[in-house]
Order: C-alpha cells, then sequence, then structure tokens
C-alpha cells in the first residue's frame, strides 16, 4: 500500500480555462465583498467594546485605568501587591485606586532610604522638569516631564 503524500489534495487541479472572464470577476467582486465585511465586524466588536468599557466607567461599575512608573529606592527591585510584582523602572498600567497604592509605596521606600542614610527626605527628590507654560491671553500653567523622578 502506498502513503499518502500529506500535501496531496484529494480535489483535481484547478482549470482556470472552465472559468469565464467575467465569472472570475464576479468571483473576485464577491471575494472582496466578504473580506470588507468581515472587516467592518471587526471594527464594530472594536469599537463596541470600546464604547462599554467607557460606559462602565463613566457609571461607576469599572474603575478608570492610568500608568504608573516604578519609582523605588536603591534596596527595593519590585513591589509585590496581590501576589502580582511590579518591577522597578516599568510602566503599568494600572487601576486608579491600585496606582494610588503603588505611588504610597514607592514614596514609603524613599522616606525609609533618607531614615536610613540620615539625609533629610527632601535630599531625594529631584526635579520634575517643571516648566512654566503660557495659557490664554495672561495666564500660565505649570506642567511637569513624564520620565522616572530617579535613576
Amino acid at each position: 500500500m502506498a502513503k499518502k503524500s500529506l500535501f496531496a489534495s484529494d480535489q483535481p487541479p484547478l482549470d482556470a480555462e472552465l472559468l469565464t472572464e467575467t465569472e472570475v470577476q464576479e468571483l473576485s467582486a464577491e471575494v472582496q465583498a466578504e473580506v470588507d465585511e468581515e472587516r467592518r465586524e471587526a471594527a464594530r466588536k472594536s469599537l463596541k467594546e470600546k464604547l462599554r468599557k467607557e460606559a462602565r466607567q463613566k457609571q461607576g461599575l469599572a474603575e478608570a485605568q492610568e500608568s504608573v512608573t516604578i519609582d523605588l529606592a536603591p534596596y527595593a527591585d519590585r513591589l509585590l501587591i496581590d501576589n502580582v510584582a511590579y518591577l522597578q523602572g516599568m510602566t503599568y498600567t494600572v487601576p486608579t485606586s491600585r496606582a494610588a497604592v503603588l505611588r504610597e509605596q514607592m514614596q514609603r521606600t524613599w522616606g525609609h532610604q533618607s531614615i536610613i542614610d540620615g539625609k533629610s527626605e527632601n535630599f531625594y527628590r529631584k526635579s520634575r522638569g517643571a516648566r512654566v507654560i503660557p495659557v490664554g491671553e495672561n495666564g500660565a500653567a505649570v506642567t511637569t516631564s513624564s520620565s522616572l523622578l530617579r535613576a
């Protein structure tokens, strides 16, 4: 008994000459319409999910998300919250309540470092690149960069 090739097809080879030019064009248009419909459906699903997420946040059913860059004192390499590690120098998108906890823990590592070193707590605070920019006719605002505070 002869083995079948893995790539052998059970169908006879296609003969393009069996179809007329108009049939080929009709099939091509039909396939293109199917692909366009698949893309529209994927876009609908994506937009619907985005709108659902925004609506849940507005109604208080889901919490807003924000990005937090982990900036710890030299003795710490990670924060562990609910058995999830947040590593030094990495940026994470987390719920607002978790971002507040992460910021508090980062602040406490630097406070502890200042106590260990016997230095003022302000010693470890570095400039955030604050700038005063003009706003409107006679106004001004202070902006900060989003870079790491300590390396």
